[in-house]
């Protein structure tokens, strides 16, 4: 019964024990503000934008920075505070500021639309690697072809010619004037003329005004010899600027050509073309020489009509008795004892016009005659009547190779091989520039690229073989190679005999 009485007393003890607790806990959280902010306080919100925005678009673009930045000391890491604030920085002309709140918002994750503004930033404050790689970024995403031209004209800032060709290609029909201008600007940097005379004529249908596209083409019609059309586009370009030409370095060359092609008409009209500019010359020959004498009407008596200097034939009928005048001879002295069976019997006479020499055959026999100027001359022709002529490209190669141009020698076959990629020939005329232009791992990887397009050229295996034999000192391998060329090679056949002799010196 104690015990019973005990274990009751202890349960009110804790119950009151409880109770008393409880009142403390309660009382401490309404005297601790902390602790109900801990439970009850909401999430921060970002601040409201709309007055830095309306700042901004009032030009009060100082007062539009001072908010912002403000707003991201609080909120470091927001990027939509971010955004307008470089947005603001940009149109305060703080160029290099605004890109880097572009990228510190890009880094908090903005929209991909940040990439193509901070591009803009990057390439306003003249940094234009940076800008292209943000561009770059941005065109991964979103295929944009207005974007695509703003970074072709970033690429060909920084003197990336391919890219930037390839960029403009994809936003070909929203070109501008001077984008067309800078397009044949970049081909003709790469020596590609038939493609840059097309887009300087595309230029020139933009702004029939600026004469820049019409000079460019006539500077690729005096380098490449077409002295028609180059004497065309002088006329042209002095009828609709007169003397523009001379304010060029075209003015010698052009002045030269009229004076050479046109000397015949200088010397009937009478004048003599030295010293003078091109605009003279150009007046000179448009200059009318048909003007006719003023007629003078006598004020005394008329004189009678005279007789006529020439009697009239006589009349067949009333002198029918008359013998007529013999006709002229037409038949030489010589041949007058002949009769007709033998004058008719005399083989006919073969007055059929020569045949024509096409430009690529004109260009090879120029390369046979060691005139490679003229070679490059006659390809250009060929090239311009059919830019995919692959043998008109190989041949520019060729002669471009001989007299030095090894840069150009290379894009010109590479150009040959993109239109005939199944030639051998063509394909070997690449492997001889390529062993000069090309590093050591690079010649030899083409070497083997080869050898898998034409396995069966023995031509491309010694070349190979003889690599791995004298700069890649790999006996085996070469070994192996040499045989493959017996194989290839009919017995007794030069190449055959030299394989034979390298194998011989390997066993040595």
């Amino acid at each position: 019964m104690r015990i019973a009485n005990l274990s009751k007393l202890i349960s009110l003890l804790g119950l009151v024990l409880l109770y008393f607790s409880g009142c403390s806990a309660e009382n401490s959280n309404d005297n601790d503000p902390s602790a109900e902010s801990l439970e009850t306080a909401p999430e921060k919100q970002l601040p409201d934008l709309s007055e830095a925005v309306e700042k901004r678009f009032e030009g009060k673009t100082s007062e539009a920075i001072k908010i912002l930045r403000d707003f991201n000391v609080k909120f470091p890491d927001s990027h939509a505070i971010l955004i307008q604030l470089a947005r603001a920085l940009h149109e305060s002309n703080q160029y290099a500021l605004a890109s880097f709140r572009f990228d510190q918002a890009i880094s908090a994750g903005a929209p991909k639309q940040a990439l193509k503004e901070a591009a803009v930033s990057y390439s306003s404050a003249g940094d234009y690697e940076s800008s292209a790689k943000r561009y770059a970024d941005y065109l991964v995403l979103e295929d944009d072809p207005k974007t695509w031209v703003q970074y072709g004209r970033t690429l060909a800032k920084i003197k990336k010619t391919t890219d930037a060709i390839n960029a403009f290609s994809k936003g070909a029909n929203l070109l501008t004037y001077e984008d067309r201008l800078l397009m044949g600007n970049l081909f003709a940097a790469k020596k590609l003329l038939p493609q840059a005379q097309y887009w300087y004529e595309e230029a020139s249908k933009a702004n029939k005004a600026d004469a820049d596209p019409l000079l460019k083409i006539l500077q690729i019609k005096l380098n490449s010899g077409d002295e028609d059309k180059a004497e065309s586009l002088i006329f042209d370009l002095e009828k609709v600027n007169p003397g523009i030409i001379d304010k060029t370095d075209l003015a010698d060359a052009s002045a030269n050509l009229l004076r050479r092609t046109k000397l015949g008409v200088f010397i009937r009209k009478g004048i003599s073309p030295l010293g003078l500019s091109v605009s003279q010359l150009v007046s000179g020959l448009t200059k009318s020489t048909n003007a006719q004498p003023k007629k003078v009407t006598s004020a005394g008596p008329k004189l009678p009509p005279t007789r006529p200097l020439l009697e009239p034939y006589p009349d067949i009928e009333t002198k029918s008795n008359e013998a007529l005048p013999a006709p002229p001879a037409l038949i030489s002295s010589a041949a007058e004892n002949q009769s007709l069976a033998n004058v008719f019997s005399s083989p006919p006479i073969d007055v059929s016009p020569e045949p024509v020499i096409s430009n690529v055959e004109n260009a090879r026999i120029s390369y046979l005659d060691r005139r490679y100027q003229d070679t490059l001359s006659s390809a250009r022709a060929a090239l311009k009547e059919n830019p995919k002529n692959a043998e008109a490209w190989k041949l520019c190669s060729q002669a471009h190779f001989q007299i030095g141009e090894a840069q150009e020698a290379e894009m010109t076959i590479l150009e040959a091989i993109r239109h005939d990629p199944v030639s051998l020939n063509i394909r070997m005329d690449y492997l001889r520039i390529a062993r000069e232009t090309l590093s050591s791992n690079r010649y030899l990887a083409e070497l083997e690229k080869a050898r898998d397009i034409f396995p069966e050229s023995s031509d491309l295996v010694w070349e190979l073989a003889r690599r791995y034999h004298l700069v890649e000192r790999m006996p085996v391998t070469a070994g192996i190679l040499y045989r493959k060329v017996l194989e290839l090679e009919p017995e007794g056949s030069g190449l055959a005999n030299q394989a034979e002799m390298e194998l011989l010196k390997l066993r040595e």
